[in-house]
């Protein structure tokens, strides 16, 4: 899964650019640490994307996900 993230200061992050989340779609569907956020916190209408996963963060132009985020201790 690390392939399509970049790893910022400790924290695994994937760009996002506006509302296209053809990719998130894609890689969520593959990752084994998707959990469903909330419905009200959910964004895109395909239920399995990044975007829609309790596990990410959102950031300025990218988010991040906590189920690969290594901080340092």
């Amino acid at each position: 899964m690390t392939q399509y993230f970049s790893l910022h200061q400790g924290r695994w992050q994937l760009a996002v650019e506006g509302d296209n989340y053809q990719a998130t779609r894609h890689i969520a569907a593959q990752c084994q640490h998707f959990i469903a956020d909330d419905e009200d916190e959910q964004v895109d209408d395909q239920l399995r994307s990044c975007v829609n996963c309790a596990r990410r963060r959102w950031l300025v132009g990218a988010i991040e996900c906590t189920a690969l985020s290594v901080r340092p201790v």
